[in-house]
């Protein structure tokens, strides 16, 4: 017999309450269990809908705007369904994806994504950065919060509904550029990561010319167990791969979690 999760497992897994073997057994029935998959959707919306990101969307998509919508699961299907081969095909599938737009608004709005910028101020004060680049901005939460604490910022991102909802947010007052055009030259002092590495097919490719040139680099807590879901447009990589990578350029990490800061 199934036991279903309850509503405090729920809701521990939404704030990130519980131990790492425990959330991980959590994220494991809820990739199996779809009664309580439906209901840590509808968790997660329940949560949102006081955010003001909640609202930003609503009037983003107008008619448009499907409150409760899994967007986890439609997204895993339409990307099974598009079954994107090469770089450039998976480039032109996020360029149009309305559900990645929607995955990553409930991720915030409902609380579960955890507080990155918080984490990482302390360490970019300390290294001075003025300028950073936030590679794979998504729907720009962390771009604009870095904005209004001083920084200059460039994102970096296909343009997408995601993209166009950051632009709505900001206003357009963020630089954004294309990553098919992303060279040395876009170097930032810091290089902010989060949530984008496991989207790299080769992140050497992508990172190297910026790692030799920037002086501090943020990315999540690489050490957790990010495996979630059936979508197959990440690519899971050990620790310990990202680690070399980084060595290479003679960037070592020291971590406080939910982030770790890459520096020399």
């Amino acid at each position: 017999m199934t036991v279903h999760l309850d509503h405090d497992d729920l809701e521990h897994h939404l704030r990130r309450r519980h131990t790492p073997a425990r959330s991980d057994a959590v994220r494991r029935h809820l990739d199996a269990c779809t009664p309580c998959w439906e209901r840590w959707n509808a968790h997660r919306w329940d949560a949102a809908r006081h955010h003001p990101l909640h609202d930003e969307l609503a009037a983003f998509l107008e008619p448009a705007f499907r409150p409760g919508t899994d967007s986890s699961r439609n997204l895993a299907d339409k990307w099974d369904r598009a079954d994107p081969r090469t770089p450039a095909e998976a480039a032109a599938f996020f360029r149009a994806s309305t559900s990645y737009l929607y995955n990553l608004v409930i991720w915030e709005a409902s609380g579960h994504r955890p507080h990155y910028l918080d984490a990482a101020l302390p360490a970019l004060t300390t290294s001075a950065a003025r300028t950073v680049l936030d590679l794979g901005s998504g729907i720009g939460s962390d771009a604009i919060a870095l904005t209004r604490h001083g920084y200059d910022v460039t994102t970096c991102d296909h343009d997408s509904p995601s993209t166009r909802f950051a632009h709505h947010r900001h206003a357009g007052t963020i630089p954004r550029i294309d990553p098919e055009h992303l060279g040395p030259d876009h170097a930032a002092d810091a290089l902010w990561i989060i949530d984008t590495l496991d989207h790299l097919p080769d992140p050497d490719a992508t990172l190297g010319p910026l790692l030799a040139r920037t002086r501090i680099v943020i990315t999540e807590d690489l050490r957790e167990n990010r495996a979630h879901g059936r979508q197959r447009f990440h690519h899971r990589r050990p620790h310990s791969e990202a680690t070399r990578m980084f060595a290479r350029h003679g960037l070592r990490p020291t971590t406080k979690y939910p982030i770790m800061v890459w520096a020399r």
